[in-house]
């Protein structure tokens, strides 16, 4: 199975690594050294074989985009985004993405909880 990853090499690395080890071949678009992702680029990359699209871009409407291109296009049973800011979540979720992950909202629940945690131990 392939996967093909848009982002850059230092925030995609661990989930390359991830995908090689689950059995996946993998295509990297680096956005640092592709700053603008075009269907020529997607298609030297495999996308018309993918079976999982993820959009790690610090741009919503870049991942936005591209999600629903692979998508519709070429026909990709799996796309992921990572939403930069919580508001776009929605529209994300309206556009079909099969699963968004807001690091931001993942961060404060994270912080939540240890601030729960600690006041939960105080109380014991």
């Amino acid at each position: 199975m392939l996967a093909v990853v848009v982002g850059d090499l230092k925030k995609s690395e661990l989930i390359l690594q991830d995908l090689r080890d689950a059995g996946f071949g993998v295509a990297f678009i680096d956005t640092d050294k592709n700053k603008d992702i075009t269907d020529l680029c997607l298609r030297e990359n495999k996308i018309q074989l993918a079976k999982l699209f993820i959009a790690l871009t610090d741009e919503d409407q870049v991942n936005l985009y591209l999600c629903k291109l692979v998508k519709t296009v070429y026909g990709v049973p799996k796309t992921i985004a990572i939403a930069n800011y919580p508001d776009n979540i929605e529209l994300m979720e309206k556009q079909q993405i099969d699963n968004i992950i807001c690091s931001n909202l993942f961060i404060k629940d994270s912080i939540e909880d240890i601030l729960v945690g600690e006041r939960a131990s105080r109380c014991i």
